[in-house]
């Protein structure tokens, strides 16, 4: 699936720049799920997404301001940001943030990286072509090698858990196609500030009802400000941008690298040695999805 066929070296520059971002948004999704996981124990998630929401806010103003100006969204355009905040920013971090409350984190992530096989499975459904069968053959295994690498860490949850990994990858989808669309218009960081302050006033109400009766200090500085501002600043500027300019599959691709960053995260701070069948797991994984994202791109 070939989103873009341009390769001035401006836009061949500016898409080597968004596959390194992608690479970085990985190591934040790593420490935000494992965050997550043992907040959403004693944090309602909506609490939880509503006050990151609110604290990534700020920066985007800052940033926004410094690197474009504020102005505001036509009009006409305010049902469409409505509703990518909506899918983006509420709907798809509620549901991953249930399932890492319902789920193990390794089982969690397994069914939520089989969205790059669902992408591109999309795509060739709505460009009414047959896949390819490289392409399909690389999704497949890549999959064989996320099973392989959290194999030790998957575990029965609740089917709670479950269906929010798949609402996921259909919210994942959706979004996709919905910023493709307001980029004909606006800049990515001009969507993401837009989404954002929808959102935060969507989720004020519930981050005050919510809130809990004892929370340290630690969780509010790590799992909630920190983390807010990675994942729900930084981290979806970047989301936004690579949806954008590499398109639902490539974008999605680096998602399968989520499994193996978490292992040697655990490996590294948790003391969790990988066995040499997550290893061999990992090697499919990268290698893979490496290949895919060349043959993406070209």
């Amino acid at each position: 699936m070939k989103f873009r066929t341009n390769t001035t070296p401006n836009k061949t520059t500016a898409r080597g720049t968004t596959h390194v971002l992608m690479l970085i948004l990985i190591l934040i999704w790593t420490v935000d799920s494992i965050t997550v996981s043992k907040s959403v124990s004693s944090m309602n998630q909506l609490f939880l997404l509503g006050f990151k929401t609110l604290c990534s806010l700020p920066l985007l103003l800052v940033y926004t301001a410094i690197r474009e100006g504020l102005k505001l969204p036509s009009r006409k355009d305010l049902p469409a940001i409505a509703a990518a905040a909506f899918i983006g920013d509420i709907l798809y971090f509620l549901f991953e943030y249930t399932a890492y409350k319902y789920l193990p984190v390794g089982t969690a992530t397994i069914l939520i990286g089989i969205m790059p096989a669902a992408s591109y499975l999309t795509d060739c459904f709505r460009e009414r072509s047959a896949p390819r069968p490289l392409p399909l053959l690389l999704i497949i295994v890549t999959i064989i090698g996320m099973v392989l690498v959290v194999y030790n860490e998957t575990g029965s949850g609740s089917i709670i858990g479950y269906i929010s990994c798949f609402l996921c990858i259909a919210i994942w989808i959706l979004y996709g196609f919905t910023a493709r669309r307001l980029n004909e218009h606006y800049s990515s960081v001009a969507i993401t500030l837009y989404e954002s302050v929808i959102a935060s006033a969507a989720m004020l109400p519930f981050a005050i009802m919510l809130r809990p009766s004892h929370i340290s200090a630690g969780d509010i500085f790590i799992s909630i400000i920190l983390m807010g501002m990675l994942t729900s600043g930084f981290g979806y500027m970047i989301e936004v941008r690579g949806l954008i300019e590499l398109g639902n599959t490539v974008s999605g691709i680096y998602l399968n690298l989520l499994p193996v960053t978490t292992a040697i995260a655990g490996f590294i701070f948790l003391r969790q040695v990988m066995t040499p069948v997550q290893i061999l797991g990992a090697f499919m994984v990268i290698v893979c999805g490496i290949v895919l994202i060349r043959l993406e791109a070209a």
